[in-house]
């Protein structure tokens, strides 16, 4: 029988801020980087992968509308094409 200490078991690192979070919580940056990790560490999760990539073109989609969107619109001060003030 040994009487020297047992080595302490390795310690896992902490998951990604981004693994603890449901898929609608996360930033499109912390998307981007689950999206990374996933095609190196499990390429064959095709749920998740499709699932996080869904997300990201949902919200690049919407933003990118958004961005259109306020380039249309004129400022509601701003004469109209007749040169009167809007109301």
């Amino acid at each position: 029988m040994t009487t020297e200490p047992r080595a302490a078991p390795p310690v896992a690192p902490a998951p990604p801020r981004w693994a603890v979070k449901p898929v609608r919580q996360l930033t499109a940056g912390e998307l981007a980087e689950a999206l990374g990790y996933l095609e190196r560490h499990r390429p064959d999760d095709d749920v998740l992968g499709r699932a996080l990539a869904g997300e990201l073109a949902r919200r690049t989609a919407a933003a990118e509308f958004a961005r259109r969107a306020a380039d249309r619109v004129p400022p509601p001060c701003a004469p109209d094409a007749g040169g009167r003030p809007r109301a």
